[in-house]
């Protein structure tokens, strides 16, 4: 939490120097008008977010989670994570924090990658807005050029991670950092 907060209070430092400079004291203000807006807007959604993340986190028990990967693994458990990853339909600040809380409970790397893969790669919500703001066409065309895109990751995933999960490979990753 450190280091993306630093960089947050570091970028959010520069910005305001430079509408400083730019427009003065009134273009700093209105800047400051428009963020307190934005956050009265987002507070509720966020708040509402956390607060279904907790739930989930309550009934997704680990055994529940190991049927599902027994019976859900490989080439299917690939399919079907990229597929739930396009029909989820949650906002990042919903997804990410809900596939933070499945962290601990084993799942394969592979089925995060899908699952995250495929909501940013798929994201069916957004499919009708890209229909109808660019192009039935090109929407479509979109779709079935990235259609492999999560299923190769999570192929490519397994192939170099097998079955470890994303725990397994940070307590890797923090040993050897102790090691070296």
């Amino acid at each position: 939490m450190k280091g993306p907060l630093t960089t947050m209070t570091g970028a959010t430092a520069l910005v305001i120097i430079m509408a400083y400079f730019q427009g003065g004291t009134p273009l700093l203000l209105e800047g400051f008008r428009n963020a307190y807006h934005t956050m009265v807007r987002a507070i509720p959604l966020i708040l509402a977010a956390f607060l279904l993340i907790g739930q989930v986190q309550q009934l997704i028990s680990t055994q529940l989670i190991n049927r599902l990967i027994l019976r859900f693994s490989g080439w299917r458990g690939i399919a079907y994570g990229s597929a739930l990853g396009g029909i989820f339909p949650a906002p990042p600040y919903v997804y990410y924090p809900f596939m933070a809380s499945l962290r601990g409970k084993g799942i394969p790397l592979y089925l995060f990658l899908s699952f995250l893969s495929g909501k940013q790669v798929y994201d069916l919500a957004r499919f009708p807005m890209e229909v109808s703001l660019i192009s039935p066409s090109i929407a479509c065309l979109r779709l079935a050029l990235t259609l492999p895109l999560p299923l190769s990751m999570g192929l490519l995933t397994r192939c170099f991670f097998g079955e470890a999960s994303l725990d397994d490979i940070c307590t890797q990753h923090k040993g050897k950092e102790a090691g070296v």
